[in-house]
């Protein structure tokens, strides 16, 4: 028996040896394709970490972006001080390593987990034995490699990597406290809770879930009551400074407006993201940016909001005034389409869901009842997931949840004691692990083809020679420009320091609205633009036609730029 167990301890470090080797190899690949990759969300976050470079933590209190994520963000930058070119894969080299302390996180979970999920205190299911070690590590890692590279991915530069890591620690916290009285670890776990909270808004409603699931999954005793309020006065020791703070800047008690805007835009009544001017469902609109014509629609927004593009920096003070509304007709709709995206992720990984099938077929009763005792995490999976779907759900949103819950169900997996059922589930294991990789190696594969393709719209390069192109015809850092957009895709400007501060709205992407406007209208947008003080408008696929006099090419990109006269 001594020596079987040994021989299960070295083939558990093999897989793990592997996956790791697996999890550079992919991270590296997905992470270096998408080095110049960026998203509107990732250029506020560098936007705010560059505040805070400059002026300290004051410019992380913002009411849309949580602060972790940007602060990192700027010690990077500081460390590393990058050149223009350098700006973006900044920020993936921290992607990837932060996705590198996430696998080691997701291992501490695992391990946490592993006595439950060998029949721990003596619980029975009659003649029936968990999947073997290799079999549950291998899987495991391979749903962290799905959750992390296919559904996150590296080349987001957002704080969800942050939030999947944080999300296994507390979960290995929650497993390794069921019948255990840590002070130390019961404070770490408010602490971790606190530091989730400041990585992403949701987490501070999510906490409160994580607390209860906390309290439940032990024994009730005084000293785990103790470990229990313990935790959640150290959560909210932690999360307190910057809610005082950002209540204190907004003159009212939130810890984020994120959730209230996302639910008044995506479910009721459906305002705008940007250029909210008010409406009789929505609210007044207390700081709205400043309309300057209606056909086409123009915009300034100057000041007082830093940030390359002002409305995207800090949309909770554009948006001030914006209130919620419960439709149920609106609400169906939203959990309908959150449904098919939930279809979507099980697509994904539909090997993985082959195969539990199987293993609940042979399992049967027992199985049932072993995946029943991993109820802490289902729970967490479960209310975490019926919270985004309630607003919105995306794929790097879920996914360290979506981890939880397949490693609750795989757990859980019973089958007999018998030879031949042995080395069929054996079997099974190998064959999902190698659909899933293969499975993996697509994605990978299609995103680096995608980064070296020419699409629809403007390419990572193309920001680049923008970006340098415009410093060449004469903008330095700090000018004012404007855009013929939306505005949230401009990167560009942030590549060049420069700042937008009035746009003509305009979100078909060939502007073939605008350009057929008549020429006294465009005249007038032109001049609406120049009174804002900016020195030259921007956008991206050419002008034709007589159009095109006063628009030049910037380098070889598909950008053009109308400068005013001085």
């Amino acid at each position: 028996m001594e020596s079987e167990a040994e021989d299960t301890s070295k083939d558990v470090l093999r897989i793990e040896r592997l996956f790791l080797i697996l999890a550079i190899i992919f991270g590296s690949i997905q992470a270096f394709f998408g080095r110049y990759f960026l998203t509107p969300d990732g250029m506020s976050y560098l936007d705010i970490a560059d505040g805070f470079i400059r002026t300290g933590w004051r410019a992380v209190v913002n009411g849309y972006w949580s602060p972790v994520y940007p602060v990192l963000l700027g010690l990077s930058k500081r460390m590393l001080r990058p050149s223009l070119r350098w700006e973006f894969p900044v920020a993936h080299i921290l992607n990837f390593v932060i996705f590198v302390l996430a696998l080691f996180s997701f291992r501490f979970f695992l391990r946490s987990a592993a006595p439950w999920l060998k029949n721990k205190n003596n619980i029975t299911f009659g003649d029936a034995a968990p999947l073997p070690s290799w079999v549950l590590v291998g899987l495991g890692n391979c749903l962290f490699l799905w959750g992390t590279i296919d559904l996150i991915d590296l080349s987001i530069v957002t704080p969800d990597l942050l939030v999947a890591a944080l999300v296994f620690l507390l979960a290995g916290l929650i497993m390794d406290l069921r019948d255990r009285h840590s002070i130390a670890k019961f404070a770490i776990f408010g602490a971790v809770a606190g530091l989730a909270y400041l990585t992403k808004g949701i987490m501070f409603p999510l906490a409160f879930l994580f607390l209860g699931v906390l309290w439940f999954s032990g024994n009730s005793s005084r000293t785990r009551l103790g470990g229990v309020l313990l935790s959640a006065v150290v959560f909210l020791a932690v999360a307190s400074p910057f809610v005082v703070a950002l209540s204190k800047s907004k003159g009212r008690l939130t810890y984020g407006d994120t959730g209230k805007l996302a639910y008044a835009r995506v479910v009721s009544p459906g305002s705008p993201e940007t250029n909210w001017q008010g409406d009789p469902e929505g609210g007044v609109a207390l700081h709205p940016t400043r309309q300057l014509m209606d056909h086409p629609p123009v915009f300034e927004f100057a000041e007082p909001i830093n940030g390359t593009y002002p409305p995207w920096y800090d949309s909770s003070y554009w948006s001030d005034g914006l209130h919620w509304r419960f439709r149920l007709r609106s609400q169906i709709r939203v959990l309908v389409q959150s449904a098919l995206t939930y279809g979507k992720v099980l697509e994904g990984c539909a090997a993985l869901v082959a195969g539990i099938l199987i293993f609940l077929q042979i399992g049967k009763g027992s199985t049932l009842k072993a995946i029943a005792r991993n109820w802490p995490l289902l729970v967490v999976a479960c209310g975490a997931g019926g919270i985004y779907a309630l607003v919105l759900v995306k794929e790097r949103y879920i996914a360290s949840f979506a981890i939880l819950f397949w490693v609750a169900i795989l757990a859980g997996v019973r089958l007999p004691r018998d030879a031949k059922v042995a080395a069929v589930s054996n079997y099974i294991g190998i064959a999902v692990i190698l659909t899933m990789l293969m499975s993996l190696t697509s994605s990978v594969a299609h995103g680096a083809y995608r980064a070296l393709s020419v699409g629809p719209i403007a390419t990572d390069k193309e920001q680049l020679d923008a970006a340098e192109g415009l410093q060449k015809m004469g903008l330095r850092q700090g000018d004012k420009v404007a855009v013929l957009g939306i505005g949230t895709t401009d990167y560009w400007a942030y590549l060049g320091k420069f700042k937008i501060v009035s746009q003509i709205e305009c979100l078909d992407p060939g502007r073939r609205e605008f350009w057929a406007a008549s020429p006294d209208l465009k005249a007038r947008a032109y001049q609406s633009i120049r009174s804002t003080g900016a020195r030259v408008i921007v956008t991206w696929n050419a002008p034709t036609g007589e159009e095109s006099e006063g628009w030049k090419q910037i380098s070889n990109s598909n950008y053009y730029v109308y400068f005013f006269p001085k």
